[in-house]
């Protein structure tokens, strides 16, 4: 039997803001531009990259700029890391860019990555070459063929080299708008 009606109301307050993601990152910007926003969790403090609101949102609107030369809004992106600086930028940018980003566990083996990259019928997935041992850039090059979306796999190390292409300011992003259900 399929559940068809709910008897439970969430919470009304506090109200729902018709607010995408991008325009939280703007409003960031507007309220305090200079202030750190992201820095990178690695042991070592040298090699700590830092950005302020500023600086975040210019990358996400490079990121989205470089997303839509590979894809459309309202395609799926998977992304399959752990906590980088990177993946936060995609996180923004797939949100500018009008894209559905879908979080893989990065502890998942090669069945479950591709039953969530099929189920969800992603049609790139960004992903690091291994993590704690799990060599997820060859799982995901070996699953890729059993995913019909999958058209496009990018691995982080070459996030430089994806970057570039949102530095063509002719590619226009789009105007994104909430989903209120």
């Amino acid at each position: 039997m399929a559940l068809a009606e709910s008897y439970v109301a969430g919470p009304t307050t506090p109200a729902v803001r018709e607010k995408t993601f991008g325009d939280i990152l703007r409003k960031a910007v507007e309220v305090a531009p200079n202030r750190l926003a992201l820095i990178a969790g690695v042991p070592d403090p040298s090699l700590r990259r830092q950005w302020t609101y500023a600086e975040l949102y210019r990358e996400a609107q490079r990121t989205a700029r470089a997303l839509l030369a590979r894809f459309k809004p309202g395609e799926r992106v998977a992304v399959w890391a752990q906590n980088i600086p990177e993946w936060v930028m995609l996180e923004f940018g797939a949100g500018i860019a009008g894209m559905i980003l879908v979080t893989v566990n990065p502890g998942f083996r090669a069945k479950e990555v591709e039953y969530v990259l099929k189920q969800s019928r992603s049609a790139g997935v960004f992903v690091v070459n291994g993590f704690r041992g799990n060599p997820m850039l060859e799982t995901v090059q070996q699953v890729a063929p059993n995913c019909p979306e999958l058209r496009e796999i990018i691995c982080f190390d070459d996030w430089y080299a994806f970057i570039a292409a949102g530095d063509d300011e002719n590619i226009k992003l789009p105007v994104a708008a909430p989903v209120i259900p």
